[in-house]
């Protein structure tokens, strides 16, 4: 039988001759199959992939898995298992109903209205999830800011566990952030962002103590940017590129004795990772970048990082806010969203802002070079944003 996948917005092999995909285990649950993939490319690397065969019918395969009455379900195959743990009492009927959410991103999601919200990992990598494993700290040490988790899937398989999903409670009512911050700039706006950025302090503080895999200096990928800016008639930018490149590693060992240690972090922080309902923020998808390795994912990094991925997230948001009004109206001082930001994390880490400046601009470096390289492959109308950042750099 032939699976293809590979024009499914969660493939992430694009751009990869692909040799063969071959069914590795499947699972009859609830009247639906729960398939893992193989997929060979032909330069004989694998990735494995999740699929549910029928996803109308999550909801009972959900119902059926985190519903019954023992805490873990386990579903065994000639080739390994599906094991389903519930770390929270569930609605069996109520999950039943679960539907897919229409946005499809590097995973699926399949949520039941202001009650739960379940999480399909595509490409699974062997290993303990960021994501499963961050929601169980922050949720034990008492961080509000975060869902709650009620369960997790995995396959094991010769000795690898894989996650496969997640169960949350669903957040119903609040705002995506990002839409937020794209309008119209208001005084409710400023204190949002000092909010947040006491709600980042607090969430970095409950994931100290977390363990992960060992440190490493920040590499951006300044030879690929050079590429790209050469290949996409920007030369004129790379004299800019090369001097921020010799300069990074100076800047970075400036840094190592600042405030920060490095621990678990978010690290892929960004506006649309959050839900604002006006009183508080809710931080979603830890589970890092899907196309780095889960080792990279659970990498020990300096909370600059996080920091500086959200200063960034509120450049951006600027920008597209400016670009959507008329030049005339256009306003010459820019929103101070990110000074109130470090404000708020300021006054609860007790880290003053001149410090939390310094520690971020080598990673306000680095993500700016990640983004330039990401619009010019992608959405080269965008590159505007982070080549400003460059120049200002």
């Amino acid at each position: 039988m032939t699976y293809d996948i590979t024009s499914k917005r969660w493939f992430m092999g694009k751009g990869q001759p692909v040799r063969q995909i071959n069914e590795m285990d499947r699972i009859e649950i609830a009247g639906c199959t729960l398939q893992i993939l193989q997929v060979e490319f032909e330069n004989h690397s694998r990735d494995l992939y999740a699929t549910i065969e029928d996803e109308s019918k999550t909801g009972a395969i959900l119902a059926e898995c985190f519903g019954g009455a023992p805490s873990v379900q386990i579903f065994k195959t000639d080739k390994g298992q599906f094991v389903f743990t519930r770390t929270s009492k569930i609605d069996k009927d109520a999950l039943g109903q679960a539907i897919a959410l229409g946005a499809e991103q590097s995973n699926s999601a399949f949520f039941v209205k202001g009650k739960y919200f379940f999480k399909l990992f595509r490409r699974l990598h062997a290993g303990l999830h960021p994501e499963q494993e961050i929601l169980l700290q922050l949720n034990k040490k008492g961080f509000e800011g975060v869902p709650q988790l009620l369960g997790y899937a995995e396959y094991q398989t010769n000795g690898n566990s894989y996650a496969i999903g997640i169960l949350e409670n669903h957040i119903d009512g609040a705002k995506n952030a990002w839409d937020l911050f794209t309008g119209e700039p208001t005084p409710f706006l400023e204190h949002a962002a000092w909010l947040l950025g006491q709600t980042t302090a607090k969430m970095h503080l409950a994931l100290k103590g977390l363990k992960g895999t060992g440190s490493q200096p920040e590499k951006p990928p300044f030879e690929k940017l050079v590429k790209l800016l050469k290949a996409n008639g920007k030369k004129d930018l790379v004299p800019i590129v090369n001097k921020l490149s010799c300069s990074q590693e100076s800047v970075l060992t400036k840094t190592t004795q600042g405030s920060f240690v490095p621990q678990r972090i978010h690290g892929d922080y960004h506006l649309g990772q959050l839900l604002i309902d006006g009183k508080k923020f809710t931080v979603l998808d830890f589970e890092g970048e899907p196309a780095r390795t889960l080792d990279f994912r659970r990498r020990l990094r300096s909370p600059a990082a996080d920091i500086a991925g959200m200063l960034r997230s509120f450049a951006y948001a600027e920008a597209v806010r400016q670009a959507s009004i008329p030049e005339e109206k256009r306003s010459a001082e820019p929103c101070s969203y990110g000074l109130s930001f470090l404000i708020g994390y300021s006054q609860e880490s007790g880290i003053p802002i001149k410090q939390l400046e310094e520690e971020s601009r080598p990673y306000i470096l680095s993500k700016a070079v990640y983004e330039a390289c990401y619009e010019l492959e992608f959405r080269p109308d965008w590159f505007w944003i982070p080549e400003k950042a460059l120049k200002e750099l």
